[in-house]
């Protein structure tokens, strides 16, 4: 088993659920994590002091330190991906996203190019996350994860017969589809990419659900897509 710091786990925890549920004071953080309050003063206090978080009349909020750290996430996927973004934005005039693992049950959303054509249109926050098995941006990764993720989810659904046909339809079709499961009123299509038949993140579109569009034509440009960024991404064969 590899061997893992306490305090560093304790810290990003803290951190992470300040950033998604703050303005929060350091009882109710301490509560709701199950920390003892004086651990969690001084984890806040550190996390003040490099910028992570900022004290405000509430509690503690996410900091500026992570904006910064914002720009440096996944350089070379959004590098490669981001032209194509914009490309795909414009043709179509929907919201396409580019979505990277984190960790091994989470799927986080690192950049967007919002196209113009419609007024009611979707946008998502950078960093939005959820697990890997809801949302088309998510089971298009999950579906060629490790067996043991894959697993992990299959025992922890509702309905794993469900889940455990949608991922190998991902597999066979080369993307996933999903209808109000992020957001009501939301559809997604999206395609893994894969560098040496790993998952290294996922293409998609975003759309109102009033325009009930068929996936096809998305599917198509979204496969294309997946493929020309993971070819950016692949080593040079020697």
């Amino acid at each position: 088993m590899t061997e893992t710091s306490k305090t560093a786990d304790q810290a990003l925890v803290l951190l992470s659920y300040v950033a998604e549920n703050g303005p929060l004071n350091t009882a109710e953080l301490a509560r709701q994590l199950n920390m003892h309050r004086t651990v969690t003063h001084r984890l806040l206090a550190t996390l003040v002091e490099r910028g992570f978080v900022r004290r405000v009349e509430k509690g503690y909020l996410a900091g500026p330190a992570l904006l910064h750290l914002a720009q440096f996430v996944e350089p070379e996927l959004v590098g490669a991906a981001r032209q194509l973004l914009a490309e795909l934005a414009k043709e179509h005039g929907e919201t396409f996203i580019l979505t990277a693992p984190q960790g091994s049950h989470d799927a986080v959303q690192i950049d967007q190019a919002v196209g113009g054509h419609h007024f009611m249109r979707v946008e998502l926050a950078r960093g939005f996350r959820h697990p890997l098995a809801k949302g088309a941006s998510g089971r298009s990764i999950l579906a060629f994860s490790a067996d043991k993720v894959i697993a992990h989810f299959l025992g922890k659904v509702e309905d794993p017969e469900k889940l455990a046909k949608q991922l190998e339809a991902v597999r066979t079709d080369g993307y996933a589809v999903s209808h109000d499961e992020l957001s009501d009123g939301v559809h997604g299509v999206s395609a893994p990419i894969l560098v040496d038949k790993q998952p290294v993140g996922s293409i998609g579109v975003v759309y109102p659900a009033v325009r009930e569009v068929s996936a096809n034509p998305y599917a198509l440009a979204l496969k294309k897509a997946a493929d020309t960024i993971a070819r950016k991404l692949r080593p040079p064969e020697a």
